[in-house]
């Protein structure tokens, strides 16, 4: 029986365990299918319009890979249509070269089911993901990281690139202890006043649908950040989504994160503004906002990725420094045709971490 890629059912939980134990048998430990049938994020009810599908490969011998297509609307050109997130891809092939077309299988099954599609983050230009798409004809384009350094002292003594090495470590640690780091990043990341009208907020409630009305037209493609979809995707009977509100002009979703040895953050306490939206003009003072919040809430570090030049400039205007991103955006052959011309139109794009996976690393 050839391979076979359909719907996720019940009747394949017990062959996906499967999958994901021979994957990590043969040293796969990153990645791994869901073992649920239903989502359980995004699950596909009522009359939701932001949904997850999962879909799976299957032969006689089982389950052999699958992925993961999140349908929201989105506004492109000032139009609203429905666009697929393509994510989590998984093959066998990764581990055993019998399975070595799958991969292109199930993304050829995922166009069928919805060509206007995208993908997000990937770890880099350089992975197999976002290799494979650039192959076929898809466009891609980084999706900046910025960064702002709130304690220094604890900045230097734990960000992990700055101190893989002796003398990376010796000169991180002069720059702690000397209050030399301090006096340059003060120096270089000063802030811009915060606005009067911030305050942090349980739910989105109405005056989110009419900012959402009067500011999409303005970019070349934002998902629907209408107050029904932002409270499915930021709960409110969830804590650890900290939602901003400025006045009637913008907003902003932060997570505040005690980190634990992480490969980058080692044990910083990491503030992350994961999701925004405002007008172009008022990106600087939502930006504003959501730094004052995380600062007072006592957090070490801020990031956030944003494709938008508009948003990334209000980022810099507010201190924020950039550094070389693992985050891409890439977008399929018909998509890409809606946004014409692409290269031009790309920088009015806004995406951020919530338009992806959701902000589960930070």
């Amino acid at each position: 029986m050839s391979i076979v890629i359909q719907p996720y059912r019940p009747e394949h939980v017990d062959q996906v365990r499967d999958l994901n134990r021979r994957l990590r048998q043969a040293g796969e430990t990153e990645f791994e299918f869901p073992e649920a049938a239903v989502p359980i994020w995004l699950p596909r009810i009522d009359d939701r319009r932001i949904f997850q599908e999962l879909f799976v490969a299957v032969d006689d011998a089982g389950v052999h890979g699958g992925y993961i297509i999140k349908t929201q609307e989105f506004s492109v050109a000032g139009s609203c249509r429905a666009i697929g997130y393509y994510h989590l891809p998984l093959s066998e092939g990764i581990v055993d070269r019998s399975y070595g077309l799958l991969g292109s299988q199930l993304l050829l099954d995922a166009l069928r089911r919805q060509p206007l599609m995208y993908a997000l983050g990937m770890g880099g230009f350089d992975k197999p993901l976002p290799r494979m798409l650039a192959g076929i004809g898809w466009k891609l384009a980084p999706v900046p990281f910025y960064f702002k350094v709130v304690r220094p002292f604890r900045f230097f003594r734990n960000i992990q690139p700055l101190r893989r090495t002796p003398l990376r470590r010796l000169a991180a640690d002069v720059a702690a202890f000397s209050g030399l780091g301090e006096v340059v990043l003060r120096f270089t990341q000063r802030d811009a006043r915060p606005p009067n009208d911030v305050e942090v907020v349980p739910e989105f409630g109405e005056w989110t649908d009419e900012l959402w009305r009067r500011c999409h037209p303005a970019y070349a493609m934002v998902a629907a950040r209408d107050a029904a979809t932002l409270n499915i995707l930021y709960p409110p009977d969830s804590p650890r989504f900290v939602r901003i509100r400025v006045g009637a002009r913008g907003w902003a979703v932060v997570l505040d994160t005690q980190m634990h040895d992480h490969k980058y953050f080692g044990n910083m306490r990491v503030g992350t503004i994961a999701d925004c939206f405002a007008s172009l003009e008022d990106a600087p003072s939502v930006i504003a906002a959501a730094t004052s919040v995380l600062r007072k809430r006592g957090v070490d570090l801020i990031v956030s990725n944003q494709s938008s030049s508009a948003w990334c400039a209000a980022l810099e205007k507010n201190g924020y420094r950039s550094r070389p991103t693992n985050f891409v955006f890439a977008a399929s052959k018909k998509l890409v045709a809606l946004l014409e011309p692409f290269d031009s139109n790309v920088s009015r794009v806004h995406l951020t971490r919530g338009d992806g996976d959701g902000p589960i690393h930070l």
